[in-house]
């Protein structure tokens, strides 16, 4: 026990960043339909109708089948607060699309397709662009952090008027468990507009260590 908090005490305990650019080749767009009516069924059939007809369009634009899924598909009652009750005031159905494709060739031609000809109650909900593969770009943003954490340690180590010793542990930080270890940022915007063009730019993964080193010449 005693050697366990000997090593938490002596040395340096330092945190590094880094960062590297990945090429952008994946998209993943969720298209939203709601419709509400006074009537459950004509509520349901509506928000289908759109529903086809998106798929429809999709289709048109050259997307596989297979790349397409349906991620909701709901029918309730929509109510409104008046007068301090719950008002029916009509039934709400819709459903939510999710389209994933390897490569940005027709992104902008669906986007635009599915804004002016998606019908009633569609919407563009969301638009990812990632890498399919940020292996190699995460192995330089490891070394990127790496030795963002030595540099620190090395001048925190002369500040204090001691010498860096050896490396005792290192651990990668995941700051957002629920999300794994990577963490994308699209470099430029995309808006949803009809015509309005895609710059996809280079994604950025960002990678984060912890390592702690002891001081030369003390005890491991």
């Amino acid at each position: 026990m005693e050697s366990a908090r000997r090593a938490r005490r002596d040395g340096i305990t330092v945190t590094g960043s880094g960062s590297a650019a990945a090429a952008v080749d994946q998209v993943i767009a969720s298209f939203g339909i709601s419709v509400v009516r006074a009537d459950a069924g004509e509520a349901f059939q509506e928000a289908a109708n759109s529903a086809t007809r998106v798929l429809a369009i999709l289709a048109d634009d050259g997307v596989d089948s297979r790349s397409v899924r349906t991620a909701d598909l709901t029918l309730g009652p929509k109510l409104e607060w008046r007068d301090n009750q719950e008002v029916l005031t009509g039934y709400q159905a819709g459903q939510r699309l999710v389209v994933q494709l390897t490569g940005l060739a027709g992104v902008e031609r669906m986007l635009t397709d599915v804004a002016v000809r998606g019908g009633e109650g569609v919407r563009i909900d969301n638009v990812a662009l990632t890498p399919s593969d940020p292996s190699f770009a995460l192995r330089d943003a490891r070394a990127a952090a790496f030795s963002d954490a030595l540099a620190k340690a090395s001048q925190l180590a002369e500040l204090a008027g001691k010498l860096l010793g050896d490396l005792i542990w290192l651990d990668e930080r995941h700051d957002n468990p629920g999300s794994g270890p990577l963490d994308f940022k699209v470099s430029r915007a995309l808006s949803s507009a009809p015509s309005m063009p895609i710059a996809s730019g280079d994604a950025e993964v960002f990678a984060s260590v912890t390592a702690h080193w002891k001081f030369a010449g003390e005890p491991r």
